[in-house]
């Protein structure tokens, strides 16, 4: 995760066949995305002091959004079953995973 930074995907498909129910799964993911995201930091705070400064208006968005993220996540996620969530998960990385296929496909592909 630190290196590549998409992970996320790779990590989700793992977690979906240990056995784990989705709470669990979510717990466990976000307990190792506070680890990534504090080695990212600690990796990267050296180069963000030469950056010209923190943009305030757009973390404290970035903040809002994770906040109001997280609280609308967890009604979806208590409102699933286990089934529903392994279902739709399997979706979403699948769509993701299409997506990534696609544009790395584009940026590919010869100019005409």
């Amino acid at each position: 995760m630190l290196l590549t930074s998409v992970a996320g995907p790779l990590i989700d498909r793992f977690f979906l066949g240990v056995g784990l129910d989705r709470r669990q799964i979510v717990a466990t993911k976000a307990a190792g995305q506070i680890l990534g995201h504090a080695l990212k930091l600690a990796y990267f705070s050296g180069l963000a002091s030469q950056t010209a400064g923190l943009d305030w208006p757009v973390a404290l968005a970035a903040v809002l959004c994770s906040i109001l993220g997280t609280t609308l996540a967890r009604r979806i996620l208590e409102a699933m079953t286990d089934s529903q969530y392994r279902r739709w998960t399997d979706r979403l990385i699948a769509a993701v995973s299409g997506t990534y296929i696609l544009y790395g496909s584009y940026l590919l592909a010869p100019p005409e």
